[in-house]
């Protein structure tokens, strides 16, 4: 096995076990190696803070530098072109238009969007989605702290777009905790009339939502039973997203699609 496999597989067990931490004897054994082989590459790994061991009972944990290095790779990283990808699939997948929104502090705002030339609904960039109407503004709503979101809410001018739109913070506080279940917010009618949405949060390094991924089309096309098709894609595509912007997502989250899907 060459050295950088071994190293990549050291350092994901370590991942796995972040809380508890893992003695070099367990390293060996969870990947196969020598321990011989695995304490000469965690005293290099531990010489440049790639790993730590708590000298009371040397267990090793990941170190610093990933954390360095993880700050660099989202800072430069553009959302956009991390999103697109999965847009492009999720489209295909619905034959809808998907996009992606960005949470700005306030509001979401369209930031990329694929499909709207050849669907029968169209989102143009730096459209703002309201965070009590839009499914992509919910779906990052229902996973602020409750600090920030009580603070959003508080100040909130609840606009109605269609008679649909929430018009008290209570009931707009009861379908975030419906969201917060199951990781989907969905939109009947509540920004446009005639028009059904879905989407799902993107979570960054720190577990902070910093945006979503969306489906949007007409109630007809987008009725019931295809929202709920539709829903565990961009729980999945949304996970990978949140992957690559080094973070996890809810687990509980991924357990429910997980036994919805078990049936």
């Amino acid at each position: 096995m060459p050295s950088i496999d071994k190293i990549h597989r050291i350092l994901e067990a370590l991942r796995r076990h972040y809380k508890t931490g893992m003695t070099n004897k367990e390293i060996s054994r969870e990947i196969g190696i020598p321990p011989s082989t695995s304490y000469r590459i965690l005293a290099s790994l531990l010489k440049y803070d790639y790993v730590r061991r708590n000298r009371k009972d040397a267990r090793y944990f990941l170190g610093f530098t990933h954390l360095r290095l993880a700050e660099a790779v989202v800072e430069g990283m553009d959302l956009s072109a991390v999103c697109l990808p999965y847009l492009e699939e999720l489209h295909n997948q619905t034959e809808e238009t998907t996009f992606f929104a960005l949470f700005n502090g306030q509001q979401c705002v369209t930031m990329q969007t694929c499909g709207q030339v050849d669907t029968r609904v169209a989102v143009g960039l730096g459209e703002v989605m309201p965070l009590h109407a839009a499914a992509s503004g919910k779906a990052v709503l229902a996973f602020l702290s409750r600090k920030e979101a009580e603070r959003l809410l508080r100040g909130m001018k609840l606009e109605i777009f269609t008679p649909r739109t929430h018009r008290s913070v209570g009931a707009l506080r009861k379908e975030l905790e419906e969201i917060r279940r199951t990781g989907i917010a969905v939109n009947r009618q509540e920004f446009h009339n005639g028009i059904n949405a879905l989407a799902a949060p993107i979570f960054n390094n720190e577990g902070r939502p910093v945006g979503s991924i969306a489906l949007v089309g007409t109630s007809i096309d987008l009725d019931p039973a295809q929202l709920e098709e539709y829903a565990p894609l961009f729980i999945e595509a949304a996970a990978s997203i949140t992957e690559r912007l080094g973070g996890a997502y809810p687990r509980e989250i991924v357990e429910y699609w997980k036994q919805r899907e078990n049936g």
